[in-house]
């Protein structure tokens, strides 16, 4: 019995040590990260936009627009384990260690990083605190009344005021004439055409504020715009054996700022390989006793140009494991 019992242990660490000269490692892959800065400018169509041109001779924009632009564009790189070139390797090979350490290979199951984008909320215009014009106005209407007399009847007219809703174009013209009254007002100060006695920082106090009052006004007719700072950035993968190598890295949406995808303008990334390397194969000769081939990644060094419809932004040269060689080490073990 008890022969038994250190039979089975003896063979249960024959198998632990067989299974752990079973490495499973990757080849490096290269991913290209765009860490892109853009302004976003929100324009907000003033709401008597379709009056400034009638009341007060100016031409405005008269409908709200996105629009935005890269800043800056900055490129890295980072090495990860390629998923499609899982490799078996039957030995137990301390230098596939300090591979390892380099980033040449890498060993078992890695996460995978889930990203998920997030664009900022859209802007809504708000033009409650500018002018103060109400919604409703007095109207004065004559109406005729029909009163008795001692012989017949007789219609007299009467005045009454009634209050109604004012029109888009009525509040307009209000703010139109505001706007010129503050003008005149400051004229009137400025050429001293006034009861009023201005001088010193007074007067240039009371030119401020006239000025103030009518920005508040002119608001409603020019519009205004809200101008935010966006970030973001974007993982470009290069794919070996495509004819050409040229990835879509993002695209600047009018609304909602830097996407992957989508419509915009688009930003591309373009590499150029410096050379074209051999691909080369173990070698045929017989396998002396305990060795074991390793294959690993040469990286390529490449060119790349970030663009802009055709127009470089960004240009450096970066190396890229999945479009380089692969070749085959023997180790001893």
């Amino acid at each position: 019995m008890e022969k038994r019992i250190i039979t089975t242990i003896v063979c249960a660490l024959i198998a632990l040590c067989a299974a752990a000269q079973e490495n499973v490692y990757y080849l490096p892959s290269t991913t290209i990260t765009v860490e892109v800065e853009a302004e976003q400018e929100t324009f907000f169509a003033g709401p008597y936009a379709a009056f400034a041109k009638k009341l007060l001779n100016i031409d405005v924009r008269r409908a709200d627009e996105v629009t935005s632009r890269v800043l800056s564009a900055t490129i890295s790189t980072k090495v990860e384990a390629d998923r499609k070139s899982a490799t078996l390797l039957e030995a137990d090979v301390p230098e596939l260690m300090v591979l390892s350490a380099q980033g040449l290979v890498s060993f078992g199951e890695k996460s995978e990083l889930g990203a998920t984008w997030r664009f900022l909320p859209p802007m809504r215009s708000d033009f409650t605190d500018k002018g103060i014009t109400g919604d409703s106005k007095e109207v004065k209407r004559v109406v005729y009344k029909v009163v008795p007399t001692d012989t017949s009847f007789v219609r007299v007219p009467v005045e009454q005021v009634f209050t109604e809703s004012k029109s888009l174009e009525d509040k307009a013209r209000e703010a139109a004439d505001h706007i010129l009254t503050l003008r005149q007002q400051r004229l009137d100060i400025a050429t001293g055409n006034t009861d009023a006695t201005f001088s010193g920082a007074a007067l240039a106090d009371a030119l401020k504020e006239l000025r103030m009052m009518e920005e508040e006004y002119l608001t409603l007719f020019r519009g205004y715009s809200q101008v935010r700072t966006i970030e973001a950035s974007f993982d470009v993968i290069p794919q070996a054996g495509l004819k050409s190598q040229r990835y879509l890295a993002f695209r600047t949406d009018p609304e909602r700022g830097l996407v992957s995808n989508g419509r915009g303008t688009p930003y591309y990334i373009e590499l150029e390989p410096e050379g074209i390397m051999r691909e080369e194969s173990p070698s045929s000769a017989k396998k002396a006793a305990k060795t074991a081939q390793i294959r690993y990644r040469i990286p390529m060094i490449c060119k790349l140009t970030l663009t802009e419809d055709g127009r470089p932004l960004v240009e450096t040269r970066i190396p890229v494991y999945q479009l380089g060689k692969e070749a085959f080490y023997t180790a001893k073990y």
